[in-house]
C-alpha cells in the first residue's frame, strides 16, 4: 500500500513538473510583433514577419523581394528587449487602428505589438505618423539584415 501511495505522489510530481515546463516554454515562444506588407498594385514587397519573445524571428517572402519562401533567424535578448522598449516608447497602443486615406493602390503594412496582455493591431496604408513610421523601419532593417536561414 506504502509503496502505490508513493508511486502516486512521484507521477503526480511529475506531471507537475511537466505542466510547469510547458507553460515556460508557451511564454518565451510568444508572438510580440507581426508585420505584414501587401504590395498594392505596385512592384513593391509582400511578406510577413513574426517575432517571438524568444529572439525567433519567421519571415515569408511573397513576392517582389530577394527571400522568396520561408526564413527563420534569431535575434539576441538585447535587440528583442530594445525592439520592445521602442514599441512602449512610442506608446504604441495610442496610435489610432488604421491610418487611411481614398488613394488607391498604395502598398500597406500591417504592424501589432503584443505587450502585457495586450495586443493591437495596426492598419498603415497613407498618412501614419513619423513615430509609426519609425518603427516600421526598425523592422525593415531586421528584413533586409543578414543572418537569414530558408527553412521552406
Amino acid at each position: 500500500m506504502k509503496n502505490i501511495i508513493l508511486i502516486l505522489i512521484t507521477f503526480s510530481l511529475f506531471l507537475l513538473a511537466c505542466k510547469t515546463q510547458s507553460k515556460t516554454n508557451s511564454k518565451a515562444d510568444s508572438i510580440i510583433i507581426t508585420f505584414d506588407k501587401k504590395s498594392g498594385r505596385g512592384i513593391n514587397p509582400t511578406y510577413s514577419l513574426k517575432i517571438y519573445d524568444s529572439g525567433k524571428v519567421i519571415f515569408e517572402g511573397v513576392k517582389n523581394i530577394d527571400k522568396i519562401g520561408k526564413y527563420q533567424k534569431q535575434l539576441d535578448n538585447k535587440t528583442i528587449k530594445s525592439l520592445k522598449q521602442n514599441f512602449i516608447d512610442a506608446d504604441f497602443f495610442k496610435f489610432e487602428d488604421e491610418y487611411t486615406s481614398k488613394i488607391m493602390d498604395l502598398p500597406t503594412t500591417y504592424i501589432s505589438f503584443s505587450h502585457d496582455n495586450k495586443t493591437k493591431k495596426i492598419r498603415d496604408y497613407y498618412g501614419s505618423p513619423a513615430k509609426l513610421k519609425e518603427l516600421e523601419k526598425l523592422i525593415e532593417n531586421i528584413v533586409n539584415d543578414s543572418g537569414w536561414t530558408k527553412i521552406e
